[in-house]
Order: structure tokens, then C-alpha cells, then sequence
């Protein structure tokens, strides 16, 4: 899960939650403004980008140890209390309810049952992704046994190119040549890495890291050009995803 992507959803809940605020509160309406409630609540979730990016530091220090789980579960519990203390000081202090009757704090009694099961599902979310993305990027290699004549080959993932269906068969674009196995185009997905292969058609797939550049091919659509001078079409409903999985690895 990349930090931009969970910048968007942090923004996307904080502006989600203040309109259905505003909207439930709807007898002080003539005494809030929406900015004002917008603005509360992204000072009070912005925090949690701060806490993926800490989350993603220790689960990745943490994962080999023999109680990793135990120290990322500890230090989730820790940010949970720190932001449900950000969430009393910054509604005590700025609150657009603040001082309305029936509130404490600059908050209603429900609001602190439904920010603490927000905070407690939202760090469940953070540790299943980063703690799945930590156990793919070190996961070891799969070994595929290639067969070519008598000859039995040992290929692993980085040693494929790219791969072709054709019918029932996939043709395997490798360091070692070119071989064809008696498998369908699924089951290699099924065992590739995703952080390093990717469809681009409904016949193909290709190693990212065996590509050297995206250009536009005579019919105006994209094309994938492999480093040994390969070029492959991109299927019109691959092209944005690809685009971004790129742009997402540059710098």
C-alpha cells in the first residue's frame, strides 16, 4: 500500500465523516459551517499519516523477530491511545460544537464510541496490508522446472522476461531461452510476484524489471519495449493501470 494511496483514503474518511457529522447534527446547523467541520476533522485524522508511516517502519524492523507481532500490536495499542488523545485535546480546543448543549468537550457522547472503533478497524487495516506486503517482498523466490528436449531447467522469477498465452500452453520468455510449458497463462500469474509482474494483456505478462521504456505503437496505442528490443501491446484496458504502476516507480 503506497503512502499517496493512503494519504487519499485518510482525506477521503476525514471529509466523509464531517459531512455525515453535519448532516446528523442537523439542529445546529444554523450555528456550524461546514468548513469548520471539514477542517476539524482533517486536523484530527491527518495525524494517521504519521502513524502508517511509523506502522510501516516497525513492522518492517520487526517481522523476523520471534515476537514481532507482539511489539507491532503493543505500539498499535500506544497510537491508538495518542490519537484518541490528539482527538480530545484538538476537539476541547476547536471544536465546531464547542459549547452547543448537549455537548462535552466540543463533542457528543457517540462521537468518542465511534471514533475509537474507527481508529481500532483503521489500524487493523494498516497492519493486514503492510504486514502482507512485508511477507510478499520477502516471500523466497519460486523456482519453475523448464523442461527444453531431455534438458531440465531451474528458472527463477527474475530470469523471466515475459510470458504468452497460447491456447493451452504458455510460451516463457527467459534468460535461458525461450520455452514452452503445458500450463495455462493463470497458473503463472497465480505464483508470480505482483511487485515485479504485471498483465498487460489478457495473453500476456511481463516483468517491470525487464523494461526499458513505454511507447506509442503505429496504431496510437501503448506498447511495453523489453530491454532485449521485445515490444508487446498494451490491451486498452491495462493502459491506466500500467501508466501508474510506472509513474508510482519513478522518482
Amino acid at each position: 500500500m503506497k503512502t499517496r494511496n493512503f494519504i487519499a483514503l485518510t482525506l477521503s474518511m476525514a471529509m466523509l465523516l464531517a459531512l455525515l457529522i453535519y448532516w446528523r447534527e442537523y439542529q445546529t446547523r444554523d450555528q456550524v459551517a461546514l468548513f469548520h467541520v471539514l477542517a476539524w476533522q482533517i486536523g484530527i485524522w491527518a495525524p494517521w499519516i504519521l502513524g502508517f508511516k511509523l506502522m510501516e517502519r516497525i513492522i518492517a524492523k520487526t517481522r523476523k523477530l520471534q515476537f514481532g507481532i507482539v511489539i507491532v500490536l503493543g505500539s498499535a495499542v500506544v497510537w491508538v491511545v495518542l490519537h484518541y488523545g490528539w482527538f480530545f485535546f484538538l476537539s476541547s480546543t476547536i471544536s465546531p460544537y464547542l459549547n452547543l448543549p448537549g455537548s462535552r468537550f466540543g463533542v457528543y457522547r457517540y462521537f468518542f464510541i465511534f471514533w475509537t472503533l474507527i481508529d481500532i478497524g483503521l489500524m487493523w487495516f494498516v497492519i493486514d496490508k503492510l504486514w502482507k506486503l512485508e511477507l510478499e517482498e520477502t516471500a523466497p523466490p519460486v523456482l519453475f522446472e523448464l523442461t527444453r528436449g531431455n534438458n531440465k531447467y531451474f528458472c527463477s522469477p527474475a530470469q523471466i522476461h515475459l510470458l504468452a498465452a497460447e491456447n493451452y500452453y504458455t510460451r516463457l520468455f527467459t534468460s535461458e531461452g525461450v520455452f514452452v510449458m503445458r500450463k495455462p497463462l493463470k497458473y503463472f500469474h497465480d505464483l508470480l510476484p505482483t511487485n515485479a509482474f504485471r498483465k498487460i494483456h489478457r495473453s500476456t505478462i511481463i516483468n517491470v524489471n525487464q523494461v526499458s521504456e513505454l511507447a506509442k505503437g503505429n496504431d496510437q496505442g501503448l506498447e511495453v519495449i523489453m530491454k532485449d528490443g521485445t515490444r508487446r501491446r498494451v490491451s486498452r484496458s491495462y493502459v491506466k493501470e500500467i501508466t501508474q504502476f510506472f509513474k508510482d516507480r519513478t522518482y
